[in-house]
């Protein structure tokens, strides 16, 4: 695989999208590197999620934890789960020095669940994304709301 072909990681974008919206959390979780991260800030301009409070700032056994946790059924916020459909667009691609790819796009989630209305819930997302035995791993997404200051029901499929 050439890690800079704009088709191939275009479709790992679009792809790790139907995995979150079909509720495929294992085969999501599969997608990331042992040592990745997985951040939402809670401020748009945040530099350091060490020193800033975060949505979620996840590394894998973090992340695997989230996963097995709306996995169980125990995790009551999303009883029932929610339905999702994700649009990502915008997809800008950079090769970095490092051999890591930075990808860049805007997300929309929209977000049903019963007796409820529909929430949007607009980002811009980042990955960095690595080829590790032919395939992209994700080392890091980034997903930025980009309306911080608005009351979020519950965030709890945000992925």
């Amino acid at each position: 695989m050439n890690p800079v072909d704009r088709s191939a990681i275009e479709s790992f974008v679009y792809y790790e999208a139907a995995l979150l919206d079909a509720g495929a959390l294992k085969d999501w979780l599969e997608l990331f590197a042992q040592d990745c991260l997985y951040w939402i800030p809670s401020r748009a301009h945040a530099p350091d999620p060490v020193r800033h409070v975060s949505i979620v700032y996840d590394d894998k056994p973090k992340l695997s934890a989230r996963v097995a946790r709306l996995l169980s059924g125990k995790e009551y916020a999303q009883e029932p789960p929610s339905v999702t459909c994700r649009q990502v667009t915008n997809v800008v691609t950079r090769a970095g020095a490092d051999g890591e790819i930075e990808v860049n796009a805007v997300l929309v989630v929209y977000e049903t669940r019963p007796n409820t209305a529909i929430q949007a819930v607009p980002a811009h997302a980042r990955w960095r994304l690595t080829v590790q035995d032919g395939s992209f791993r994700i080392c890091e997404k980034r997903v930025v709301l980009t309306d911080l200051d608005r009351y979020y029901e519950n965030l709890t499929f945000l992925l």
